[in-house]
């Protein structure tokens, strides 16, 4: 009898285990640091949603609702020189950025459709608008070549030329890719998106909003 509920006994703490290690990100409320498809376009059963596809500790699907994306003071950069970079903010002016290249000390921020059947794509993805508190903040979601030379994907600038509210050229279903995502000042900011599947059933997502906190 007693090595019945030994037996058990070690059953459930492993199972307990097991539970809480899948549950870790579900339940996370801040993230700053790892691997994290930011704009992970799924489509199931007719449907197409956006959430947050992480990869460690577990591979899973976090809900942005609730979830906090953050980046600290040390995701500070200098806006460089040129014309190219107009959109950015100033030349010489401080921004703050989940970088397109990995650092372990930063977000890794990608996008992911690879859950987009063929038939389904591409996906017009929309930056259906940005808050932030103070007011006045700006985001821009940009990758840059092997010259080091940006295009901009989605902007909240409001100068000429530059807001661009709809990714250029949409993103072809099974990508997955990642970029900068620039923030202009330190703040709580709220980024809104809304994805279409544009082949297929032209199914669109609802609008899926997205807390981050900058600095």
């Amino acid at each position: 009898m007693r090595l019945v509920q030994r037996t058990l006994t070690l059953v459930a703490a492993a199972t307990a285990a097991v539970v809480g290690l899948t549950a870790t990100p579900a339940a996370a409320a801040t993230i700053e640091t790892g691997h994290l498809d930011v704009l992970d376009v799924d489509y199931t059963a007719g449907a197409l949603t956006l959430d947050i596809k992480t990869y460690s500790p577990v591979n899973d699907d976090l809900s942005p609702a609730g979830t906090t994306l953050r980046l600290p003071s040390t995701s500070a950069i200098t806006v460089p020189s040129g014309s190219a970079w107009n959109c950015l903010g100033a030349a010489g002016s401080t921004v703050y950025v989940a970088p397109q290249a990995e650092n372990p000390g930063l977000i890794w921020a990608g996008w992911n459709t690879e859950d987009v059947p063929t038939a389904q794509g591409p996906v017009r993805m929309e930056l259906v608008g940005v808050s932030s508190v103070p007011a006045g903040g700006r985001f821009a979601l940009y990758t840059t070549d092997a010259f080091g030379t940006p295009t901009f994907r989605l902007n909240s600038t409001t100068t000429t030329g530059c807001p661009i509210s709809v990714w250029p050229g949409n993103i072809g279903a099974g990508t997955h890719a990642h970029g900068n995502w620039a923030f202009s000042a330190p703040g709580t900011y709220t980024l809104s998106f809304r994805a279409t599947a544009q082949g297929g059933s032209g199914v669109t997502s609802p609008t899926v909003n997205y807390p981050v906190q900058v600095g």
